[in-house]
């Protein structure tokens, strides 16, 4: 299902917008990057597609509806949010907050999508753990495994969006890549995915859009990965020079040029 952000602005303070005309389409089988530099809105911008902030100005909508006129419950049928850091107040094991996914349509949260999730996310032998014990990347794994027994529930992956902030930053790199890689299988079966990520390597792996927020809020571009993520456009929104690292005429990567006044040498050895 088509997700657009039209003339969207969003501010916690009646005089500082966060987000300023934000616009936008994300649509069915595509992954689409949100980055930018800090504070430029990412989060926010997740949060107001959600539904869970209201736009001061412009709207969101799902299809033909207004993502702020879904019932909680209807919202949570619909949008799967995968939030940057997950807290549980009590001691939830790792298999009862993969559960809490299922709350919404009061399916059983100790069904099959639990252990389908958990097995899928490598978290078998956790599963029974405090949440709270486990590391940030193993917990960020959880978050993840709940976002899938949500969407297990969906009739059609192309009836639901998912929305993910940060989704692999405290993982390493084995699982990154394997979230990754089921967030994309998830879009190649009609998904909707929307990602704010720092993670440039990541974008290039998986995504097919960008969104690059500047750090004003605003959209400087927005397109397909190769025409928006390039080294003069980063440069523009974070402020410092990007070098476009190459082979077989692929781009694998793009990062920050070295410093020459501080002597480093950033080549390869």
């Amino acid at each position: 299902m088509t997700l657009h952000a039209e003339h969207v602005e969003f501010g916690y303070h009646a005089l500082r917008p966060v987000l300023r005309d934000v616009s936008a389409t994300f649509e069915p089988g595509t992954i689409t990057a949100v980055v930018g530099p800090n504070g430029a809105g990412k989060s926010t911008l997740l949060r107001t597609l959600l539904g869970v902030l209201s736009p001061r100005r412009g709207r969101v909508l799902l299809g033909d509806a207004d993502v702020t006129s879904f019932h909680v419950a209807e919202r949570a049928r619909r949008l799967v949010y995968v939030p940057q850091r997950s807290t549980v107040a009590f001691a939830y094991s790792a298999r009862a907050v993969v559960g809490m996914g299922l709350y919404a349509a009061q399916a059983s949260m100790q069904g099959r999508e639990v252990r389908v999730a958990l097995d899928r996310t490598g978290l078998g032998e956790v599963a029974d753990q405090e949440f709270g014990t486990l590391s940030a990347g193993q917990q960020q794994r959880v978050t993840f495994a709940r976002a899938l027994a949500q969407l297990s529930l969906a009739p059609l992956p192309g009836s639901r969006v998912l929305l993910a902030d940060e989704p692999v930053a405290s993982m390493d790199p084995r699982h990154a890549v394997q979230t990754l890689g089921t967030i994309q299988e998830l879009a190649g079966r009609g998904l909707t995915v929307v990602l704010a990520i720092h993670d440039l390597v990541g974008v290039l792996r998986c995504a097919d859009r960008v969104v690059l927020l500047n750090g004003d809020g605003c959209v400087d571009s927005w397109g397909p990965v190769s025409s928006v993520l390039t080294p003069a456009a980063l440069g523009r929104v974070f402020g410092i020079p990007f070098l476009r690292v190459e082979s077989e005429g692929r781009t694998l990567a793009l990062v920050p040029a070295p410093d020459r006044s501080s002597g480093t040498d950033a080549r390869a050895p």
